[in-house]
């Protein structure tokens, strides 16, 4: 099975001093398991839902052949709300078109799953993650796509929330952090079937 991690900084593993992430611990683990895999982690630092959207069609084709055997995994969002000059990077209503766009061309190459965004160390950044989370949680419903809360999950775990202190810029966890992630999408149903599929 082919899977495609497509994201932001988070996916890519950032502040993890082993360049795991989330991505790579959740691939070993399947790996150990028995279970044949062909992951692409597709992160890039600092995107928001409106550059994924705009690279998606190039990137993910020649990576998801053949179509039987594809996968992607989206997980994006903590920019999309960070504040710069008074304003969102991406405002909440373009937000929500960006991932219906998202998963309207993914669903036309694989089954797609969406790994909520995390929480980050600072109140106000941190509400309106939550705040996303819902109304892409709601979309993802709305479009028949499973979706997995991070946001309050990892913010009432010790582990996550030391690790972001511990990392130093409150946005990227340490390699504890990546493993509390890792841990919550390997206890996902939606995940556990694609896997036994493979």
């Amino acid at each position: 099975m082919r899977v495609a991690f497509v994201g932001d900084s988070l996916t890519v593993g950032v502040g993890d001093p082993h360049y795991l992430g989330w991505v790579g611990r959740l691939c070993a683990a399947s790996s150990l398991a028995g279970l044949a895999l062909t992951a692409y982690n597709l992160g890039v630092r600092s995107e928001t839902s409106t550059h994924i959207k705009n690279r998606i069609g190039r990137e993910l084709p020649p990576r998801l052949l053949p179509r039987d055997e594809a996968r992607v995994v989206l997980s994006f969002g903590v920019n999309d709300a960070k504040v710069e000059n008074g304003r969102r990077k991406v405002e909440l209503s373009q937000s929500v078109d960006n991932l219906f766009d998202i998963v309207t061309q993914v669903s036309k190459l694989s089954p797609v799953l969406m790994v909520g965004p995390p929480p980050v160390l600072d109140d106000g950044h941190r509400g309106r993650v939550e705040e996303l989370s819902d109304v892409f949680s709601r979309t993802c419903e709305d479009m028949g796509v499973p979706y997995l809360e991070m946001c309050r999950a990892l913010g009432r775990d010790a582990a996550y929330l030391d690790s972001l202190v511990a990392a130093g810029d409150g946005y990227h966890p340490e390699a504890a952090g990546y493993e509390a992630m890792a841990g919550k999408v390997r206890e996902w149903e939606a995940w556990q079937a694609w896997m036994r599929g493979c």
